[in-house]
């Protein structure tokens, strides 16, 4: 073979190798190229499955659509006066008409300062000023630019800005964050009227006090158990005696928390006069919060700033530009005040939008089911099977007119695939009858191509006239006629009840757990700090809570609901003067101790030393005769079940016994997708199955081609190198023959100068023997 890519064959015998090599290689070939059109056969094969699989999965996908227990609560809201009001709502908001009459716009508040010359020379004033309950620090070097990014940063709820009115004057604006009365600018300067007062010029020497209601009140802070200083971040807390009602009441912001300072009045006996820590519901949805409320208050006077730093009295603006307001709007007739123009309190998953209050005509707020978007969602479930249909038609059918069949035609995965999904597409949905049990039924038909088809009139006559039928011959429903039992939820192995339904027999309620301290609360004289130490699942390891000294039981019962940890799992209660604990959520997950460090007493939380154990108790019961397991008042029916596996039900009966029967349901798109999902599971789907088996048996016959072909370039260099000894050898033959066959011819020559030489000279006589010699010599060597 040549290296030079020019191969010169048959040189000695005159025989094409090349040709001959080349087709016995062919025909050694043949088995490989088998293999070969068998791999190419299996991966259009495994090609097709995957877009069989891609649609099936999209199919799916429109089916969860229909599937969720809000896919048929989808809901659209409308005003009569766009104007005036608008309104947009959330799945699961009742439907039904309302009026809106708006009354009062709700505004931020906005005050300004006393003007400036310069916006970058120094104020030349230093200390703190206080803003709806955070400190400010100002420095004698900041100036007007720098005084308006402090009070930006503070994060205060105010928005600090500076206009320049007119040249060389500069105005600081301060305007809330957020509308209405609850967010008034409340600001003070630490001690004195250095800053606030005097060089800025934002407020006068008179006060007013900050009322909700009938109460006095305090800013809003995060707790109740931190000292005063802390949580205003002051660098020099103020301490004095205020005045209530004309009693002094001595306060020091060093070390006083919210309840201490309650405590404090409540202690000091001022008659009519009241102080209670209250949780308080952040109006801009930052959570719950703390607040001071006073009730019974005829007169405050104020000490070091102590009052108006806690917020609980106001100096008054000196130049007010737009004062606070809530907003007032009448539904239904009721009149509702909010601190917001936006309202998503007052109608259920409905937000409220207030815009103008000039004058405007009473809107009529209507709120009707969205049924353009659930039309619309079954219209893609129905394009999504016709999808199907195409992706299976492409690959598993035979063409009569091409004469060509898909790569899956006859493959009884793919028939048993179809027809399961066309059985639940025709098919009645278990446990309905009359008109509304079937999709044929609300106008989704079969072609008779096997496509869907949608007769919209129908359809939209559907959802008008009965939308909770429609919903059923779609998803997994489950009703009671007991209204402690309720559906939740099922899965793919939970099998349809019928019209009997599956009786549920409950021989456990569930419960909360709870704690009742043993010793009534009846003096509010304990000088000590009492600790409570709470622990279990919700707990880690452990949390700590400090009642302050001279507790009324309200106070303990406030601080603990308003804790930002308590809070979230248990509430405090007095009930016949005894502190009593209660887990928010029902079950054993929710059991909890708590333990005092001072032994119980009539003027402490009455927990004592020895810890109470808090219990709750799981529901228990059985579904259909089968068993269940309970977690808090969910009942769920155990793996392994014949019929109730993964059916799951909230029970918030009181009674042991039998309850319900509860009727389950699977529709049509519950049943496509459970269906979907056991075909096309990443690990035991059916289809992947099918894929991955072609994969391996893919994997496998190049693993063959690959042995084969490397078997067959052996062997054809094997023949090639055979073929070139051959010639080599043949052309050595050839060789040999034209040297003997030369030899043949001197021979025949020496002969006949023999005969002609003789009776010649001597001279002539010697040269003979010559030649003679040489003849020998040359006969020999040939």
């Amino acid at each position: 073979m040549s290296t030079s890519g020019i191969t010169f064959t048959g040189l000695g015998s005159g025989i094409d190798t090349t040709s001959i090599v080349n087709q016995l290689m062919a025909v050694q070939s043949l088995p490989l190229k088998n293999l070969q059109a068998e791999q190419t056969q299996l991966q259009t094969e495994q090609a097709a499955v995957q877009t069989i699989s891609s649609a099936m999965s999209n199919f799916q996908t429109a089916s969860n659509a229909l599937d969720g227990q809000s896919s048929f609560n989808a809901v659209q809201a409308s005003s009569s006066n766009t104007s005036a009001v608008s309104v947009t709502a959330q799945n699961g908001a009742q439907t039904g008409n309302h009026t809106i009459q708006v009354l009062q716009l709700a505004q931020a508040e906005s005050m300004a300062s006393a003007a400036q010359s310069s916006a970058s020379t120094p104020l030349g004033v230093s200390g703190q000023l206080i803003i709806d309950g955070h400190a400010v620090n100002v420095s004698s070097t900041d100036t007007l630019q720098s005084l308006v990014s402090n009070i930006n940063s503070a994060n205060a709820g105010v928005n600090a800005s500076i206009i320049s009115t007119t040249s060389n004057s500069y105005t600081m604006v301060l305007t809330s964050s957020n509308s209405g009365t609850i967010n008034a600018i409340s600001i003070s300067d630490n001690v004195g009227g250095t800053i606030v007062q005097n060089k800025l010029g934002l407020v006068g020497s008179t006060t007013t006090n900050n009322t909700s209601g009938n109460a006095v009140v305090s800013n809003l802070f995060s707790d109740s158990a931190t000292s005063m200083g802390t949580l205003i971040g002051l660098t020099s807390p103020q301490s004095g005696t205020v005045s209530i009602n004309g009693t002094g009441v001595s306060i020091d912001l060093s070390t006083d928390s919210l309840s201490t300072i309650a405590q404090k009045i409540n202690s000091a006996g001022i008659s009519g006069v009241s102080a209670n820590v209250v949780s308080v519901q952040n109006p801009n949805g930052s959570g719950t919060e703390q607040q001071l409320q006073l009730t019974g208050i005829t007169s405050l006077t104020d000490s070091n700033n102590i009052l108006a730093n806690l917020g609980i009295v106001q100096n008054t603006p000196t130049n007010l530009l737009q004062s606070a307001q809530d907003a007032k709007f009448t539904l239904d007739n009721l009149n509702i005040t909010r601190s917001s123009n936006t309202i998503s309190d007052a109608l259920a998953n409905v937000t409220i939008n207030l815009l103008s209050d000039s004058g405007q005509p009473a809107s009529n707020v209507s709120i009707t089911s969205d049924t353009n978007t659930i039309s619309g969602n079954i219209s893609n479930f129905v394009t999504a099977y016709n999808n199907l249909v195409t992706a299976v038609n492409g690959v598993a059918t035979y063409n009569s007119s091409t004469k060509v069949a898909g790569p899956l035609f006859g493959n009884s995965i793919i028939e048993n695939m179809m027809n399961s999904v066309s059985n639940i597409i025709v098919g009645q949905v278990n446990g309905l009858s009359g008109a509304n049990s079937t999709l044929a039924q609300i106008g989704i038909t079969l072609d008779q191509n096997g496509n869907l088809n949608i007769d919209s009139s129908t359809l939209n006559n559907a959802l008008q006239s009965n939308l909770g039928a429609v919903a059923k011959i779609f998803q997994a429903v489950g009703t009671s006629t007991d209204n402690t039992i309720s559906y939740v939820n099922s899965t793919s192995n939970t099998k349809p009840s019928g019209s009997a339904g599956y009786p549920v027999n409950i021989t456990q309620v569930a419960t909360q757990a709870s704690a009742t301290a043993g010793t009534a609360h009846t003096s509010d004289n304990n000088p000590n700090t009492e600790t409570l130490t709470f622990s279990g699942n919700m707990f880690g390891n452990g949390y700590n809570l400090f009642l302050a000294p001279n507790s009324t039981l309200g106070g303990i019962i406030s601080q603990i609901n308003g804790d930002k940890t308590l809070s979230n799992y248990i509430t405090a209660q007095n009930i016949n003067n005894q502190l009593v604990l209660t887990a928010k959520q029902y079950g054993s997950n929710y059991n909890f101790s708590v333990v005092s460090n001072e032994a119980a007493a009539s003027n402490n939380s009455g927990i004592g030393t020895t810890a109470l154990n808090a219990q709750g108790l799981n529901v228990a019961g059985t579904i259909n005769g089968e068993a269940a397991t309970g977690n808090g008042q969910l009942l769920t029916g155990n793996s392994g079940n014949a019929t109730t596996d993964g059916l799951t039900l909230l029970v918030q009966s009181t009674t042991t016994g039998s309850h319900g029967p509860v009727i389950f349901t699977q529709g049509v798109a519950d049943q496509i997708a459970n269906f979907a999902n056991s075909v096309t599971d990443f690990v035991n789907g059916t289809l992947t199955q099918f894929s991955n088996s072609l994969g391996s048996q893919i994997s496998d016959l190049s693993s063959q081609i690959s042995d084969m072909q490397t078997n067959l370039n052996a062997q054809q260099a094997f023949l090639e190198q055979e073929f070139t000894n051959m010639d080599t050898a043949v052309a050595n033959l050839n060789a040999s023959a034209a040297s003997l066959a030369s030899l043949a011819g001197l021979s025949g020559s020496t002969s006949s100068s023999s005969s002609s030489g003789s009776g010649g000279s001597s001279s002539g006589t010697s040269s003979s023997s010559t030649n003679n010699t040489s003849s020998t010599s040359t006969s020999t060597t040939g």
